[in-house]
């Protein structure tokens, strides 16, 4: 997923309620583990944010466009 807006915006990902805040122009790819064979995610957009519902997997991850961990919490503005 890519923020193609001016705002940041934030990632959620559930079951697990982990929040990724994305500034504009950067790209986060969530990853299942392990890899179900179909349906793997339901994605919903709200006005300023995302959620990812990772269907089959028992743990996810979110990486950043050069592969590295981005952890819970990443960018989160002081009043959130």
């Amino acid at each position: 997923m890519t923020n193609r807006t001016e705002h940041l915006r934030c990632l959620w990902v559930e079951p697990w309620g982990t929040d990724h805040w994305m500034r504009p122009g950067e790209e986060f790819t969530v990853v299942a583990e392990p890899a179900p064979e179909e349906s793997p995610f339901d994605v919903v957009l709200h006005r300023q944010d995302v959620t990812v519902m990772v269907n089959e997997a028992y743990s996810s991850t979110v990486v950043d466009q050069d592969g590295a961990p981005v952890p819970c919490g990443h960018q989160r503005p002081a009043d959130r």
